[in-house]
């Protein structure tokens, strides 16, 4: 089956006329960016080309809502990037509901202009991408959406939690006294700094380019993780400091 064919495919299953069915599908080819595929096989495109087939397949019958079912999973990383940017764009021009499902949570932030966290069925939470990722609700969304580091204090004081001697966290909420609490902080919000009363042993330090990653242990045992600009990081220090705004209360 040519690609012309494989596009207008559900067009003529329901018995449309040729000649629209030729226009629309050189129209649903235009806009995938494969003018002048027609006649070609799916063997000879690559990938990416394959997916824009398959979307062009579903939105040619006109849906008022499109579910994509990890569509990029088979890409590699640099094709997949690509076509999150090109379903994005298309998304927006034809005004179609995209029910979009990803396990990748950079894509999921990506592509959504809101996310539904699913876990086993339940919902933990519905919000905008940038909601869901500085202010997650549960541990299993602040775990499943990027990187952190979780930590369970008491509450010492109606608006204070204690961290097991490392530092103090005052809530903008009263808590009860004797609960236990964790808390969020995002690597991308600590500092390593020369002097604080938080210090911590370097265990590993992995390049990435200008934003790369540094993992330790804390004096209690428990590891953390540093999201560092490699430009400043000064491989000499050896203690912590955030911001109290930087952390977040999870249940």
């Amino acid at each position: 089956m040519t690609i012309e064919d494989n596009i207008g495919f559900g067009l003529k299953i329901k018995k449309v006329d040729k000649k629209i069915i030729q226009k629309e599908v050189k129209k649903m080819l235009s806009l995938v960016k494969l003018e002048g595929y027609e006649k070609r096989y799916p063997s000879e495109l690559s990938g990416g080309e394959q997916q824009r087939v398959a979307i062009a397949r579903a939105i040619i019958n006109n849906p008022k809502v499109l579910l994509l079912d990890e569509p990029l999973s088979a890409l590699d990383k640099k094709l997949r990037k690509e076509m999150e940017v090109e379903l994005k764009n298309l998304q927006k021009k034809l005004g179609i509901t995209f029910i979009y499902v990803t396990h990748d949570h950079e894509e999921a932030l990506t592509m959504s202009d809101r996310i539904i966290i699913l876990n086993k069925g339940k919902i933990e939470q519905i919000d905008t991408p940038s909601v869901i990722y500085n202010y997650p609700k549960t541990k299993y969304v602040a775990t499943f959406i990027g990187d952190s580091n979780i930590f369970e204090g008491l509450v010492v004081e109606p608006n204070l939690v204690r961290i097991d001697g490392l530092f103090d966290y005052k809530s903008k909420e009263n808590l009860k006294v004797g609960d236990k609490e964790l808390l969020l902080i995002r690597p991308e919000n600590i500092k390593i700094v020369k002097n604080s009363n938080i210090e911590f042993q370097k265990t590993d330090y992995i390049y990435n380019g200008p934003l790369s990653k540094v993992y330790g242990k804390l004096k209690n045992g428990q590891e953390i993780k540093i999201t560092v600009n490699d430009y400043d990081y000064n491989r000499d220090y050896h203690c912590l400091s955030f911001d109290n705004d930087d952390i977040v209360l999870i249940k």
